[in-house]
C-alpha cells in the first residue's frame, strides 16, 4: 500500500492511521460507561488530545524530510480536520446536546 514511500512517512503515516483508529474507537465506546457524565469527559479529552496528536504529526508530514504525494498528505489533514471540527461541533457548541452532559 505505502510502497512509494520512505520509511519515515510510512511511519508517520502509520501513527496517523492509528490515532484515526484510537478516536473512533473512544467514540464507538462511549455509550457503554455507566457514568455517562464521566465518559463523556474522558472522551473530550481523549478526543482533544488524539487531534492535537494528529495536527502535530500532519505538520510535520508537510517538511520535505517526506517524500509522499501532495494529494495523500492533504487528504490525511483533511481527514484530521475533520475529526477536530467533529470534537468541537459535537462537545463545545451548546446545541448538539452533549454540552449539557459536559458542563450541568
Amino acid at each position: 500500500m505505502l510502497k512509494g514511500y520512505n520509511p519515515a512517512a510510512r511511519r508517520r503515516i502509520g501513527w496517523l492511521c492509528v490515532s484515526y483508529g484510537l478516536f473512533l474507537f473512544g467514540f464507538f465506546t462511549l455509550g457503554f460507561l455507566s457514568n455517562q457524565k464521566a465518559a463523556a469527559w474522558i472522551n473530550f479529552i481523549l478526543d482533544a488530545v488524539l487531534c492535537a496528536v494528529m495536527l502535530v504529526l500532519n505538520a510535520g508530514l508537510f517538511s520535505r524530510r517526506y517524500k509522499a504525494p501532495l494529494a495523500a498528505k492533504l487528504a490525511l489533514l483533511l481527514v484530521t480536520l475533520g475529526l477536530a471540527g467533529f470534537t468541537v461541533f459535537a462537545f463545545l457548541l451548546p446545541e448538539n446536546g452533549l454540552p449539557p452532559v459536559l458542563f450541568a
